[in-house]
C-alpha cells in the first residue's frame, strides 16, 4: 500500500474516527445498553476512519503472474529457387495446426526474386519468441551470412530442409561486376563469373552485346572439368550517351538443367561530361584524402585538393568543398562564391566569418570548445535518398569533433543526420543540405570524416556506405538548380522486384514551390504504355509506380500551362534465384546447431511438432497499482458498516 502523505496522517484518520464515535455515543444521555453503545461506536469509528483514510488516496500494489503459451514463428521460403524444386508444394500450415493448441503461432513468408535469410533471422533477434521454424532451401543471394546472424539469436531455430542438393548438368553466369557509370568515349571493364557442372570436355561461346544486337566481345570457354569456374574479363567501349542495355550470354548446351541462368542483362549510364570537384582546405588534414577517395569512387567525378593559400576563382569546377574555411588565417573564401558549396565545419573554422556568408546555417558559439558527436538519422529528410543500410552504418560510426555552438537554420535547410551527444539527440544538424535558390549548399558540422571511412573498412572491409553518403552529398550539391518550373527526379535503375519511386517539384511564375495543379506522367517501355497521376507529398509530388518488367522506360511528365519534364530509367532483371539451384543444407544444419535447434526434412514434421509441443510456457510477472477508491469491496464494507449501525439504532428506537 502506498500513500503520498506522512505516516502520521493515518493516525489522524483513526483519531477522527474515534472523535466522531465518542461525540456521537459518549456525550450526552444515551438510551443504549453499554455493550450496544460500544458496538455502535466501533462501527462508526471504523466507517469514519475508513472514509478519512480514503481521502488520502491510498494505492494498492499487486504483483500479478500471467502464464502465456510459447510464441513460435514459422517462416516459409517462397523464392523462385524453392518454387523450381520438388518441395514447392510443402506448407507449414499443417504443422501450425498441430501445435496451435500448445503454442501461439505466427506465419510469414520471405524470398521471391531474391532471398535474404539473414534478414529473417535478424528481424526476430529481439522478439520474445520461443522458437523459429525456417522452411527454406538454404540458398541466399542477398545480405550477409545467416550463420553469423544465428550466433546472436536467443532462441532455437528449427530448419526444414527444402530443395535438392543434387548437382546437375548446368552452366550459369553466376556473377557480374562492373561500374554502372561510364564516361562517353572511355572504355569500362566488365567481369563475369561462369560456373559449370558436369560439362567437362564441352565448350561454349560467351558474347556481350548492346541493345542493337551488336557483339562487343566474344570469347570461347572450354569446360575443362565437371566442377568448373572461371572469370571472364572484357573491356567495352562507351560509344553512346544515356542508359545502355548490355546483354551477356553464354551459349546453352543440350541437356542443361536450366537455361534461364545463361543470360544476364544490365544497364550502364554513359555520361558525356565528367564533373570536377575542388576540395579547398585551410591546412593539411586526413579528412582531405578520405573525401577525395570517396568522391573518386564515383567515376563521374574527379577531385582536386587545393589549399586556401593557393586558391583562385575557377568556374570549371562543379562544386567547392570548404574544409575548415573560412578560418582565422584564410578569412576570404570569395574564390568559391560562384560555385555550389559543401562546408566541412571543423575546429579551425572561424564561425563569425562563416555566419557572415549567410549560407542558410549560422552557429552561435559563446565558448571555444569541441563536442564529440555521433550521427542520428532524420527520416524527414527529403532532398535525396540514402538507403537504410547506409543510414544505419553511418549511425554506428565513431564521433566527429564538432565546434561547440547553437545552430540557427533557414527554413529550407534539412538535416539528414543530427548530432547525438552521448545518448542524447541534440537535434543540432550534423549533416544537412538546402536547395534554396539556384545555388545548392550542404553542411557537415564536424571534422574527422577519415575516422568514418576507416571504421567502415575495419568493420566490413569496404567503404561502401561512407562513399555512398559523400557521393550523394556531392551529387546533390553539384547539381545546379534547374530553372525549369517542373522537375522530376527518378533513379537511373531499379530492380524488377521493387516499386520505382519518382518525385516531382512544381514552381509558379515567381519560382515558388506549389502543388496546386495535378501532375500527370506518361510512361512507355518495351511492352508497356500507361498514364499515372502524381500524389501530393508535402509541398511536392510523389509517384509510386507498380513493379515493372525488366526493360528501358521513358517518361514524360506534364502540368498546367504546358510545363513538361522527361527522362529515362531502367528496370533490371536480377535473376538471382536462377544462378544457383543447388540447395545448401549444410548452412541450415549450421544455423540449427548454433541456436540449439535441429535441421529436419519435410517428412519429419511429426518430430518437429513434438519438439514444439514440449516448449515450456512463459510466465510474466508485473506490478499493478489500484486506487482504493476504485475497489468495490471498500465501498461495500463502508456501506455495510453504516447500514449495520443504522439497523441497530432503528431496532432500539433511536431513529
Amino acid at each position: 500500500m502506498i500513500i503520498d502523505y506522512p505516516w502520521y496522517y493515518v493516525l489522524l484518520c483513526l483519531l477522527a474516527g474515534a472523535a466522531y464515535a465518542a461525540a456521537l455515543y459518549f456525550t450526552g444521555r444515551k438510551a443504549f445498553p453499554k455493550r450496544l453503545r460500544w458496538l455502535l461506536a466501533a462501527l462508526r469509528f471504523i466507517a469514519v476512519s475508513a472514509i478519512a483514510f480514503l481521502l488520502l488516496a491510498p494505492v494498492a500494489r499487486q504483483t500479478v503472474h500471467e502464464r502465456q503459451k510459447p510464441h513460435v514463428v514459422m517462416a516459409a521460403d517462397v523464392s523462385q529457387s524453392v518454387a523450381a524444386s520438388a518441395d514447392s508444394a510443402f506448407s507449414l500450415e499443417a504443422l501450425a495446426g498441430e501445435v496451435e493448441g500448445n503454442c501461439m503461432v505466427s506465419m510469414e513468408t520471405f524470398g521471391g526474386s531474391a532471398t535474404d535469410i539473414g534478414e529473417v533471422l535478424m528481424r526476430h533477434s529481439h522478439d520474445d519468441i520461443a522458437a523459429l521454424v525456417l522452411a527454406t532451401d538454404g540458398i541466399y543471394n542477398r545480405g550477409g551470412n545467416p550463420a553469423t546472424v544465428a550466433e546472436r539469436l536467443p532462441f532455437p531455430v528449427y530448419t526444414v530442409a527444402l530443395g535438392d542438393t543434387t548437382v546437375r548438368r548446368d552452366a550459369a553466369l553466376a556473377d557480374l561486376r562492373c561500374n554502372r557509370i561510364a564516361m562517353l568515349g572511355n572504355d569500362y571493364p566488365v567481369e563475369v563469373t561462369v560456373n559449370a557442372s558436369w560439362l567437362g570436355g564441352r565448350s561454349a561461346q560467351l558474347t556481350i552485346s548492346d541493345a542493337g544486337g551488336n557483339v562487343m566481345h566474344r570469347q570461347s570457354i572450354g569446360y575443362n572439368g565437371d566442377n568448373f569456374s572461371t572469370v571472364v574479363s572484357a573491356t567495352l567501349p562507351a560509344k553512346a550517351p544515356g542508359l545502355q542495355r548490355i546483354t551477356v550470354k553464354i551459349e546453352p548446351i543440350e541437356g542443361e538443367f536450366s537455361v534461364q541462368n545463361n543470360t544476364i542483362a544490365f544497364y550502364i549510364d554513359v555520361l558525356d561530361t565528367r564533373r570536377k570537384v575542388a576540395i579547398y582546405a585551410n591546412a593539411p588534414h586526413p579528412d582531405l584524402a578520405a573525401l577525395k577517395r570517396a568522391i573518386e569512387a564515383n567515376a563521374n567525378y574527379e577531385a582536386t585538393v587545393i589549399y586556401a593559400s593557393d586558391a583562385k576563382p575557377d568556374t570549371s569546377y562543379s562544386l567547392a568543398i570548404l574544409h575548415n574555411l573560412p578560418s582565422a588565417t584564410h578569412p576570404d573564401v570569395g574564390f568559391a562564391k560562384e560555385l555550389p558549396q559543401l562546408y566541412v565545419i571543423g575546429l579551425q573554422t572561424d564561425l563569425s566569418r562563416f555566419n557572415a556568408l549567410h549560407s542558410g546555417l549560422e552557429i552561435v558559439a559563446k565558448v571555444s570548445r569541441a563536442n564529440e558527436v555521433t550521427a542520428a538519422h532524420q527520416p524527414s529528410f527529403s532532398l535525396f535518398t540514402l538507403d537504410g543500410d547506409a543510414t544505419a552504418a553511418i549511425e554506428a560510426m565513431p564521433p566527429l569533433s564538432a565546434p561547440f555552438g547553437e545552430a540557427r537554420m533557414a527554413a529550407e535547410v534539412q538535416s539528414l543526420f543530427t548530432a547525438r551527444l552521448g545518448s542524447i539527440d541534440t537535434r543540432q544538424p550534423l549533416v544537412a543540405a538546402t536547395a534554396q535558390g539556384e545555388m545548392r549548399r550542404a553542411f557537415v558540422w564536424g571534422e574527422g570524416l577519415w575516422r568514418w571511412r576507416l571504421a567502415e573498412w575495419q568493420a566490413d572491409g569496404s567503404h561502401t556506405h561512407f562513399d555512398r553518403l559523400v557521393s550523394q552529398l556531392v551529387a546533390f550539391t553539384a547539381m545546379q538548380q534547374s530553372r525549369s518550373r517542373l522537375q522530376v527526379e527518378a533513379g537511373r535503375s531499379y530492380a524488377d522486384d521493387e516499386s520505382p519511386v519518382l518525385r516531382a517539384q512544381l514552381y509558379n511564375e515567381a519560382y515558388e514551390l506549389t502543388n496546386s495543379p495535378e501532375v500527370q506522367l506518361h510512361l512507355t517501355g518495351d511492352s508497356t504504355e500507361a498514364d499515372f497521376t502524381f500524389a501530393r507529398d508535402g509541398a511536392a509530388y510523389r509517384l509510386n509506380l507498380p513493379v515493372l518488367k525488366a526493360g528501358l522506360y521513358r517518361y514524360k511528365a506534364t502540368a498546367g500551362d504546358g510545363l513538361t519534364a522527361s527522362g529515362t530509367f531502367a528496370v533490371e532483371a536480377l535473376n538471382l534465384e536462377h544462378r544457383s539451384l543447388v540447395a545448401d543444407h549444410s548452412l541450415l544444419r549450421t544455423i540449427s546447431a548454433t541456436t540449439g535447434g535441429e535441421m529436419l526434412y519435410p517428412s519429419d514434421i511429426a518430430e518437429i511438432s513434438s519438439q514444439l509441443k514440449a516448449l515450456k510456457p512463459t510466465i510474466y510477472s508485473h506490478t499493478r497499482y489500484a486506487e482504493f477508491l476504485r475497489l468495490p469491496l471498500i465501498l461495500i464494507l463502508i456501506i455495510v458498516l453504516l447500514g449495520a449501525e443504522w439497523v441497530l439504532r432503528k431496532y432500539h428506537g433511536e431513529l
